[in-house]
């Protein structure tokens, strides 16, 4: 599509590196601004959803993928960053060849899968519960770690993660208003939670691509499911472009910060999870 010069290498966009050590002062700097930007997103999605009353969940999320797609492109031309869309040998599709298709594929699945079974779920479970048990991904990505890496937990971290799963499922038991299609929904969201973390260190490793790259082919990946979602399984596409909302300045105003703010999360997403394991990250997720 676009052929970006390569910029010098940094700490951030260097390719994936399992047994490379790193400084800790980026580790912890990247964890701090997952969690801050993953705050952040929370208040303001918060008051699109309930304050302003924005019923359109997959709108939101598609406006999301198309803003992050914006900003990567116009970070690559500016050569802020490197998307690597240089063309290769047997490239077809924004220089990638079929294979390296077909291994991004399924980061992009579970990153969907991930997304909309949290929102299907949150109709069935309350948000404290759902907050609850969503904390059993820690032990899902642990489990995920040592089978594609051979990473081992420390005794101390592991028993942590126990008490805080054990707490999860306490809190299921004494679930009043249980919900077979909430839990079930529940699960698909732990399950391609943690898939999608594992894979960004996997396809990273593979495939020799940085997390900018990654995040890049995550998003145009996804556009087409997600808009396939939004026009086949939703009857947000009847409604939503005549919403009240879109009159209301300030509503416009927070709509496109929140969309923005989903880039900037996934972009410390991708660049926690590079640089520190896709346990690391699920902990400081599941913490806020």
């Amino acid at each position: 599509m676009i052929d970006f010069c390569k910029p010098k290498e940094s700490l951030t966009d260097a390719p994936m590196r399992e047994n490379t050590p790193a400084l800790s002062a980026p580790k912890v700097i990247s964890c701090l601004a997952y969690g801050v930007v993953s705050v952040s997103i929370t208040l303001f999605n918060k008051a699109i959803f309930s304050v302003y009353r924005f019923e359109y969940p997959t709108f939101v999320t598609l406006l999301q993928v198309l803003i992050s797609i914006f900003f990567m492109l116009h970070l690559g031309n500016a050569r802020i960053v490197d998307l690597k869309m240089k063309e290769t040998k047997g490239g077809t599709f924004l220089g990638l060849n079929w294979t390296m298709v077909r291994k991004i594929f399924p980061l992009a699945l579970f990153w969907m899968l991930y997304v909309q079974s949290g929102v299907i779920a949150l109709r069935y479970l309350t948000v404290p519960m759902f907050s609850a048990l969503r904390r059993s991904t820690t032990l899902i990505t642990a489990l995920g770690e040592y089978l594609a890496f051979g990473k081992v937990v420390p005794a101390s971290s592991m028993a942590a993660i126990l008490v805080m799963v054990s707490g999860a499922i306490l809190a299921g038991l004494t679930d009043l208003s249980f919900s077979a299609k909430g839990y079930a929904w529940l699960g698909v969201c732990v399950f391609s939670t943690a898939a999608f973390l594992i894979l960004i260190r996997i396809l990273g490793k593979d495939l020799g691509l940085n997390q900018h790259s990654l995040l890049f082919y995550n998003n145009v990946f996804s556009l087409p499911m997600m808009l396939a979602w939004f026009l086949l399984a939703t009857d947000e596409p009847k409604t939503v472009f005549s919403a009240p909302q879109w009159s209301d300045p300030s509503f416009v105003i927070f709509l496109f910060i929140s969309a923005s703010q989903a880039f900037l999360l996934n972009l410390c997403l991708f660049w926690c999870t590079t640089i520190n394991s896709a346990l690391t990250t699920t902990i400081v997720g599941e913490s806020l």
